[in-house]
């Protein structure tokens, strides 16, 4: 398998105030995908009688094309908000061939950083059509105006590493996947960035967020020379998707994907220790009661998910695809070590 040795990838502009130095051109009449708190942040930079703005409340795909083929014309989309609106500005871009900018108003999850566009159909994440933005602004003002917890759960996406190169290791040695060592110690070296700089982004200050933000980019890149998620997404994820699909509830995405580390690493056999001391040194709270579940909830996802990687036959191989079934014992044993409260 080739490398791609020049992936593109989203490049942020980093600042204050930045929408204020865009061309003036993009907000002849702009349309606008966020939601109540972010834009009212911004909403002084638009035009009061040419926006187009839609509060974005799902992220349901025939909601998505429905709102997206009411607007009439526009001069540019821009995304500003969270995962939910950033993904739906990238597909009304994408409809539409506008130039699209984005500007999160948090950093909890890899949604600006790539061209991937999410989309729900059920209870389910689904991926259509790929969009780069024209213009890709992080405003410390406008992420250090959210709650801090909001940003602290962006860690998800990169603490993943933990448990995704474990898995990506196991296949290459287990199936014969294709498996690159440099890659695989580069996406390690982003971690390691993470865990040293866990004070700064739990704090959010601006090189907390300025390093959280060029690590998303450092993974995307990775992921992107690879041509799938392994440097980044793994097992952790599917317990994350699987939780989701029975109790049919969203959660913190970082937060979520956090206790997945915890369990998937003890599942695998790994020292979860450092995982531990980074969320707590981070200030991200991944107990059932920070994540919004219960202790019967995850362990009877964890009991069941030999039967959901085996469904979800789209799932690159992990370590539940290479245990099996998870016994009680095994579910009580991994529930035990990460320690996740009552």
């Amino acid at each position: 398998m080739a490398l791609n040795p020049d992936p593109r990838v989203a490049l942020p502009t980093y600042g204050r105030n930045l929408l204020a130095g865009l061309p003036e051109a993009l907000l002849e009449r702009p349309i606008v995908l966020t939601q109540p708190e972010p834009w009212d942040l911004v909403k002084a930079a638009f035009p009061n009688d040419r926006t187009q703005v839609h509060h974005v409340a799902t992220m349901e795909h025939s909601v998505v094309q429905e709102v997206t083929t009411a607007f009439t014309g526009g001069s540019a989309v821009f995304g500003i908000g969270g995962g939910s609106a950033l993904d739906h500005a990238k597909f009304t871009a994408w409809k539409t061939g506008l130039p699209l900018v984005l500007v999160p108003s948090i950093l909890s999850v890899d949604a600006a950083y790539t061209k991937a566009i999410g989309i729900r159909e059920g209870s389910r994440v689904r991926y259509v059509g790929a969009m780069f933005p024209d213009h890709f602004l992080i405003d410390y003002g406008i992420l250090q105006a959210a709650d801090p917890l909001l940003n602290r759960a962006g860690v998800g996406d990169i603490l993943s590493i933990f448990t995704a190169l474990w898995d990506w290791r196991e296949a290459g040695t287990r199936l014969g996947e294709f498996h690159d060592a440099g890659i695989a110690a580069a996406s390690e070296d982003l971690l390691q960035r993470m865990f040293d700089g866990a004070v700064e982004i739990g704090n959010c200050t601006e090189a907390g967020l300025h390093l959280l933000s060029e690590l998303y980019v450092g993974e995307v890149r990775l992921c992107e020379m690879v041509g799938n998620a392994r440097p980044e997404e793994g097992s952790e994820h599917y317990i994350a998707y699987c939780l989701e699909h029975q109790t049919r509830r969203h959660y913190l995405h970082g937060a979520l994907v956090g206790m997945g580390v915890l369990l998937a690493g003890a599942i695998q056999g790994q020292d979860i220790a450092p995982v531990q001391r980074f969320l707590r040194d981070v200030q991200l709270d991944s107990s059932y009661r920070a994540v919004g579940t219960t202790r019967d909830e995850v362990r009877r996802c964890l009991l069941s998910m030999g039967d959901y990687v085996r469904h979800e036959s789209q799932l690159l191989p992990g370590v539940f695809h290479f245990r099996g079934d998870i016994d009680a014992t095994a579910a009580d044993a991994a529930l035990a070590t990460a320690a996740l409260g009552e």
